[in-house]
């Protein structure tokens, strides 16, 4: 068994352009990302064939799924079914873990 460690602490850079997105892991059947935004920058809305789980390390914002609106903050865990449409809003400087399990 190989432990991989990935410093996410490290990756910090945010883009006024838009959001900073960084591959962290692409494995068979799990994908994740550390998405950075900065204030006001958004994600999506997107759908995903697959589940995606959503960690936030830092910041705040809010997810929006389908029509329902949750607020987001550092230690918020979410998870969003298949086929549903998300987008996240950042409120604040904000990073988020997303894993997409397939």
């Amino acid at each position: 068994m190989n432990i991989q460690i990935i410093e996410t602490n490290d990756i910090k850079e945010f883009s006024p352009d838009g959001i900073h997105s960084t591959p962290l892991l692409d494995d068979n059947n799990i994908r994740t990302l550390l998405l950075n935004l900065d204030t006001n920058q958004v994600v999506g809305p997107c759908q995903m064939d697959v589940p995606v789980i959503y960690y936030v390390i830092e910041g705040q914002g809010h997810l929006r799924v389908g029509d329902e609106q949750a607020k987001l903050q550092t230690g918020s865990l979410v998870v969003v079914p298949v086929e549903e449409v998300r987008s996240i809003t950042a409120d604040k400087h904000i990073r988020v873990l997303a894993v997409q399990v397939s």
